[in-house]
């Protein structure tokens, strides 16, 4: 993920908005066709694997590249379908990058079989070490082509021989792997399986590209387009760092749900939800008060115009992040068809807002309009979801904790009203303020009661740092 970030900050600044917009569109494209295919066909071959460790590989090669033509195919069609009949709302130029990009999950085909078919044995190291060595190979590709002066198609030409060398290995490894037989039905349990689960899959993906597609359809500039990808790129971050920690509750809730320990899982909800707020909102507080000068410091002053989407995409990402145990909850307690019908309902919250934003431009700006989108289908998902787990056990709550949220949002509003009556010439008195904001923030909350101790004590917990008290709760 750093790399990630570092190769975003290259591009961005060397580049400019045009190249970053250029190539955000056509990524976009390449991260609908992973969430359709990739994913969700690689969690049911670690499903299969567990229900039938003697299972090959050949079976599960068939539908991944199945499913891999299939997708394409579709992307491909919709692409050229609205060059031809809507006066070419893309540029040659993006449809030669959503080409060459789509072909770069071909040339990958190998490297995804690999690590999933380590992770399903648990050699997860060597399966984590080759991720880590393709994602560093590939982003070292976008820093070169960029240093070189390359234009977007050259960056996404060195990015596929990238591609091309991450797959060398697992190839190799694949050919002396045992491929077992060729089964009919056990090709359609995969199907099967792999339709059950793939409205989370495909909502994620909607969640991470249907944005840049939707302003890529309204013919919005890839400048406008690159503005954009940097104000939301923080966001996405944060969202895939959260999905990580969100994710592990799965098992846990499991083993409570087998437990028949409620009381428990309700104790888990709350401290996650107290963690992740305690962590997200000061963040969202500290880029409403600096978010400028990071955004000048990291990309260039000339970014600026994305200062809105980053604040938006921070939001979007911390009630994401909020919603993920209760997709789990749901999940351990074998509630999947509200599981799926939910999924389903945020996928047409995701469309919908966005194209409805979209077309009345409520804030006469595209990109801000599609922002917002994003954050109103995550507040509807989330209730969705918490209202679902409500009728499992009715303790679970929308927001545990609401006190803290309205404090920060409180303080984050206060600034922006308080902001429109400061000189902009005035840094002394702006700076001032925003210092005092944040060296008053502990000490003014713990005075409220919004902070207390125990926080303090679960943090120095987590980071392992000596307080001489024993940790506070084994939740």
């Amino acid at each position: 993920m750093g790399l990630g970030i570092l190769s975003s900050v290259f591009i961005a600044r060397i580049g400019g908005p045009t190249i970053m917009g250029n190539i955000g569109l056509a990524m976009s494209f390449q991260v609908l066709v992973k969430s359709i295919f990739t994913h969700t066909v690689n969690s049911v071959h670690l499903k299969m694997y567990n229900e039938n460790n003697q299972i090959g590989l050949k079976n599960y090669m068939v539908v991944f590249v199945l499913y891999n033509v299939l997708t394409s195919l579709l992307v491909l069609s919709f692409v050229l379908w609205n060059h031809f009949s809507h006066n070419g709302t893309f540029t040659d130029l993006q449809i030669s990058l959503i080409v060459i990009f789509i072909l770069q999950d071909y040339l990958m085909t190998p490297f995804y079989i690999y690590i999933t078919d380590q992770s399903s044995k648990l050699n997860i190291i060597r399966s984590n070490m080759t991720d880590f060595y393709a994602q560093t190979l590939i982003n070292i590709a976008k820093i070169a082509a960029v240093l070189l002066g390359e234009s977007e198609i050259g960056i996404a030409w060195y990015i596929m021989a990238a591609c091309a060398l991450s797959s060398v290995y697992p190839l190799i490894n694949l050919i002396r792997s045992d491929f077992g037989t060729y089964s009919l039905a056990v090709v359609k349990k995969y199907i099967r399986y792999s339709m059950t689960i793939s409205t989370s899959t495909i909502a994620y993906g909607l969640l991470v590209s249907f944005d840049k597609v939707l302003l890529g359809l309204y013919q919005v500039s890839p400048e406008q387009i690159g503005f954009y990808n940097v104000g939301n790129r923080l966001g996405l971050l944060l969202m895939t760092l959260g999905i990580s920690i969100g994710s592990i509750l799965l098992s846990v809730f499991s083993k409570n749900a087998t437990d028949n320990n409620n009381d428990k899982t309700i104790s888990q909800l709350s401290s996650y939800e107290r963690f992740i707020t305690i962590s997200f909102l000061p963040a969202v507080l500290a880029a409403s008060l600096f978010g400028n000068e990071l955004i000048t410091l990291v990309f260039g002053a000339r970014y600026l115009e994305a200062f809105p989407v980053l604040i938006l995409s921070i939001l979007f990402a911390y009630v994401k992040i909020l919603t993920i145990p209760y997709q789990n909850y749901l999940f351990a307690n074998n509630s999947f068809r509200a599981f799926n019908r939910n999924s389903i309902l945020f996928i047409v919250a995701i469309v919908f807002f966005s194209t409805t934003m979209a077309y009345f431009n409520f804030f006469n700006d595209l990109p801000i309009s599609v922002a917002v989108a994003l954050l109103l289908a995550c507040l509807l998902e989330r209730v969705l979801f918490t209202r679902d787990a409500a009728k499992i056990d009715p303790q679970i709550r929308l927001f545990f904790h609401p006190g803290m949220m309205l404090f920060f949002t409180g303080i984050t509003v206060g600034w922006f009203v308080l902001d429109e009556f400061i000189p902009a010439t005035n840094y002394l008195l702006s700076y001032g303020i925003r210092v005092v904001i944040l060296l008053g923030l502990l000490p003014v909350g713990y005075l409220l009661g919004i902070y207390t101790k125990d926080d303090f004590y679960m943090i120095t917990d987590l980071l392992n740092i000596p307080t001489g008290r024993k940790a506070v709760s084994q939740a």
